[in-house]
């Protein structure tokens, strides 16, 4: 999931002409579940706006099965069916979504002018209800078969690839000794598997044009191809 956090009240009122007619967009999906944009964020969203003066015209959250920011052409069923004429009178639109969410709602509004309602800071799991950790920076080429599942590059706050810095005291980082050294974490993790002989490996350096922007996935009947700078990489069907 994507983890987001709203941004502050006066950042939002500031992207508005006087008079300009506002529809808020939430998402029922990771925005509900980081409660910065579901339903009851959504409304309360509309009325702080009200009491700020911007003319908010409609506010809505797509949510019937199947439908969230993510998915393009549900998102535009949705309007269509239930909110044709509050997207076809609106001036602008505020999303409390990812920049996914963002996105679909440029492209499912025809290339409306959409303000941004939330920062998306990571991608996530939802560890317990009132917590979500970040484990994956979405680098693109994954190396936690070496590292026992935990991903040095997010977890390492200096990204280290091949073990501890020297600055790691009490299994605690250096930059934050609130934090966890991640190869502590590793190394705990590997001798708890019985593979400590991967700690011997030598990981590469990462291939950092598979972090170029924008890239892209085409699906095709199974089979895939990334896009990035680093070169098409074309994946096989999964028989």
């Amino acid at each position: 999931m994507h983890a987001t956090i709203q941004k502050p009240i006066d950042e939002i009122v500031s992207y508005f002409k006087p008079g300009e007619k506002v529809c808020i967009i939430g998402c029922d999906n990771c925005a509900a579940k980081c409660h910065s944009g579901g339903i009851a964020e959504t409304e309360e969203m509309a009325n702080r706006l009200k009491k700020r003066g911007v003319n908010v015209i409609a506010w809505c959250v797509p949510q019937p099965p199947g439908v969230s920011l993510c998915k393009l052409s549900n998102t535009r069923k949705f309007f269509l069916e239930k909110y044709d004429a509050q997207i076809r009178d609106a001036d602008s639109f505020l999303v409390l979504a990812c920049g996914q969410g963002f996105h679909t709602v440029i492209d499912a509004t025809e290339g409306g002018l959409v303000h941004p309602g939330c920062d998306a800071i990571f991608g996530g799991e939802s560890v317990t209800e009132d917590f979500i950790a970040e484990y994956c920076c979405l680098c693109g080429e994954c190396i936690v078969d070496y590292t026992g599942g935990l991903c040095p590059v997010t977890l390492c706050a200096k990204g280290l690839l091949n073990g501890p810095c020297g600055g790691a005291k009490n299994g605690k980082c250096e930059v934050d000794r609130n934090r966890d050294c991640a190869w502590q974490l590793i190394y705990d993790k590997l001798k708890a598997l019985g593979r400590l002989d991967q700690m011997k490996s030598y990981i590469e350096p990462k291939n950092n044009a598979r972090w170029s922007r924008p890239r892209s996935l085409v699906l095709d009947k199974g089979a895939a191809t990334f896009n990035s700078l680093a070169g098409d990489r074309k994946i096989a069907n999964h028989e």
